[in-house]
């Protein structure tokens, strides 16, 4: 053994390998396992009862609108469309409570019906059903109603678990109202139990479910397609619902374009009319004019104040028009039979002011008529809209009469130059100056007529031929596979759980533990040389090493008994004083065997059992109570009369304690006890003295005095790590050799 084993540090060892690592875990493996298998098992238990949710989506495009111009002064009168959509509103009207409804209304949401098993409860299609759930009275439509339907046969069936049998096709008369199951020819074998749960809720309760359900996103930030996403438990129902809401925002989009087209047609035949009498008015005059003046060709005149009579002329044409069509606006806008109408257009007014005030006073319209589709007219966001209609109509009003007062300051400084022109035209008599007036008014009125004619024309091809801006990408789609519960990650959590929970109990204990747990422990916290490890002994008898026993522990006192020689390598007849911190940490057990060891190495060996308050050395050799160090201490008992032979085990002897003083402390102290080491040095070749722990009182420091060399036990999961720390005191003060 090298010298290291006595003067060396121990503070520098290596760490643990990971060998030892796991060698030292290795006995929790079992734990680890069983708690795997339980965390796989509610894992497979959790995923066999959980009802499975799929993902069903489609896509969407929403097509952006432009508005039409042209060159033309009336091109721009009327506006089918607004500026382009807004995919964030867009994504809010699909979300909308009112699109939700309609799908509802459309698929008969409002109907609900679910096949009752055993364990779980699944989601039914309407069309997998046996039966149909008919209402055809119900006293309180405010509240829903529901039933538990059990199949006896193809044509009866109990209700609510009770034992009236009833008919399908019966009417049913319950306190919630007047039903009916109407037979269908669907088997019921295709079923999972012959149990249904059918129900009808309120069209706003569950609008206001299915809003919420639905799922609207955009594909990418500059992409105009959206994807409308569903999750449920019953693939065919989802692929309805998502499809059902494509086709009715496909047609709510639709509505919209006709109801601007109505409205727009509605507007040009009241115009029409108008226009119609006015011109016919206008056309008598001017042919009772010819009539009564007898014009029937003009005069030639110059032509260059005739080419600029001409162009004033065209000016003020074009400057009437425009004030006729601001009286049409203000007259549409501010009519009390219908105040809630949409404005057509400008009619050509270029004002950009109007033209914005028009676009927001038609919006507002709208958002009131799609409003009042699902609120009452009392309510407060239906009476917001109509105190910003009229706010709107009144900023119209004003803006209009400013345009009509530009426009008759213009017309004025127009005939103003009209009259210097005429005023030069000397020849031209006055009856033609009144035939140009009246065929003026005639030209501006059959413009006009002939504008609302080819306008009316237009608008109706249009309405005609509308397609909705949303165009179907992909039809709604399951995902395959369920989303929910998601088996793999599920699977993962329990083993991860299975690891990680008897892992933290194990870390927690490791952690929390104060005691010494193997020899690594010992290193790190004394720099004392460590003998050797003895392992746990199951035997009875405390006496394991005798002569030709290969027992492993057997072994480990050899090793032990090789290493004492490293120890006292100078010393004949060895003293060794054997003790602990504590009681109960295998004292006596490792006197006993050290002795024996050391016998059956041919030494002649004695154990004193000098353990007085606590004596187990004989107990441990079957041995009877009998004189021992006390008798020999305070009486005249001689030394050879309290040894005696170790039963099987030559060359060993044990020297009893004796009767318990009630002094031991002072015992020790005798000069008696010196007398008995030196008598016994003389008659053996080595001592073990087996005494009281260290760390509890002063024997052991008592008894070293008379020992060359202490081995100190530190026992498995069993000495507390801070009393290791003892070991440093009493080795570097040298209170123990």
């Amino acid at each position: 053994m090298p010298e290291s084993l006595i003067e060396s540090p121990q503070h520098n060892q290596p760490g643990i390998t990971p060998r030892e690592l796991i060698f030292k875990y290795l006995h929790y493996l079992p734990w680890l396992v069983i708690s795997v298998i339980i965390m796989l098992s509610l894992a497979y238990i959790k995923l066999r009862y959980s009802t499975p949710v799929y993902s069903v989506s489609g896509k969407l495009l929403v097509a952006r609108n432009t508005g039409r111009g042209g060159a033309d002064k009336f091109d721009d009168i009327f506006q089918m469309q607004g500026a382009s959509n807004n995919l964030n509103n867009e994504m809010e009207i699909i979300r909308s409570r009112l699109m939700a409804a309609r799908v509802v209304k459309s698929l008969g949401l409002q109907f609900q019906y679910y096949n009752k098993g055993k364990i779980r409860t699944t989601t039914m299609h309407p069309a997998d059903m046996p039966f149909e759930f008919q209402i055809l009275s119900l006293k309180d439509s405010s509240a829903g109603a529901g039933m538990l339907v059990t199949l006896i046969n193809e044509s009866q069936f109990h209700l609510n678990e009770q034992p009236v049998s009833y008919n399908l096709n019966q009417v049913l008369n319950l306190p919630a109202g007047d039903f009916r199951l109407a037979k269908k020819t669907v088997k019921n074998n295709a079923f999972s139990s012959n149990q249904f749960i059918i129900g009808w809720q309120p069209l706003e309760s569950v609008s206001a479910g299915l809003s919420e359900s639905i799922k609207v996103d955009k594909t990418a930030d500059f992409a105009d397609v959206l994807v409308l996403s569903y999750q449920t438990d019953n693939t065919k129902l989802g692929l309805d619902i998502v499809n059902s809401f494509m086709d009715e925002y496909q047609k709510f989009g639709l509505e919209d374009k006709k109801q601007q087209a109505d409205n727009t047609l509605a507007f040009i035949k009241d115009q029409l009319d108008t226009v119609r009498l006015e011109l016919g008015g206008v056309e008598g005059n001017l042919l009772g004019t010819k009539q009564k003046y007898k014009i029937f060709s003009p005069a030639q005149q110059s032509s260059m104040v005739f080419s600029e009579l001409s162009e004033t002329n065209k000016q003020l044409t074009d400057r009437g028009v425009k004030v006729k069509v601001v009286d049409i606006l203000s007259n549409y806008i501010n009519d009390k039979t219908n105040p809630y109408r949409i404005v057509p257009s400008t009619m050509g007014i270029d004002e950009p002011t109007l033209i914005q005030q028009i676009s927001e006073f038609n919006k507002i319209q709208l958002d009131r008529e799609t409003s009042l589709k699902t609120t009452p007219a009392s309510n407060p966001l239906v009476k917001n809209y109509e105190v910003a209609i009229e706010k709107l109509r009144t900023d119209m009003l004003q803006n209009l009469q400013h345009v009509r007062q530009a426009y008759i300051v213009t017309i004025g400084e127009l005939e103003k130059k009209y009259s210097e022109a005429t005023n030069q035209i000397s020849s031209i008599p006055a009856k033609e100056k009144v035939l140009l007036d009246a065929t003026r008014q005639q030209t501006i009125l059959q413009e006009l007529y002939s504008f609302l004619l080819q306008k009316k024309l237009e608008t109706a091809i249009a309405s005609s031929s509308n397609i909705s801006n949303i165009k179907l990408l992909e039809p709604a789609m399951s995902s395959g596979g369920p989303i929910s519960p998601n088996r793999r990650g599920l699977y993962i959590i329990a083993l991860i759980a299975g690891l990680g929970i008897p892992a933290g109990i194990i870390f927690l204990r490791e952690f929390l533990n104060d005691k010494v747990k193997g020899k690594q422990d010992v290193e790190r916290l004394t720099a004392t040389p460590v003998l050797g490890e003895i392992g746990h002994a199951d035997e009875s008898s405390a006496l394991v090493v005798t002569k030709g026993n290969r027992h492993f522990i057997a072994e480990q006192f050899r090793i032990i008994r090789s290493n004492l020689q490293y120890i006292l390598p100078k010393i004949d007849k060895p003293v060794i004083i054997v003790t602990s911190s504590f009681s109960g940490e295998g004292k006596s057990f490792i006197s006993t065997n050290l002795g024996a060891v050391l016998a059956v190495s041919g030494k002649r060996t004695v154990i004193l059992e000098f353990d007085i308050r606590k004596p187990k050395i004989l107990q441990g050799l079957g041995l009877n109570e009998r004189l021992g160090i006390t008798n020999y201490i305070v009486g005249h008992v001689l030394v050879k009369d309290i040894i005696y032979p170790v039963p099987n085990v030559d060359n060993l002897y044990v020297i009893p304690c004796g009767p318990v003083p009630p002094n031991p402390a002072e015992i020790l102290l005798d000069e008696k006890v010196t007398l008995l080491f030196k008598e016994l040095g003389e008659q053996f070749d080595t001592i073990i003295i087996d005494t009281a722990p260290v760390g509890l009182v002063s024997d052991a420091i008592t008894l070293g005095q008379h020992a060359n060399a202490c081995v100190y036990i530190v026992r498995h999961n069993y000495t507390f790590k801070k009393q290791v720390q003892l070991i440093d005191d009493i080795y570097v003060q040298k209170k123990l050799p």
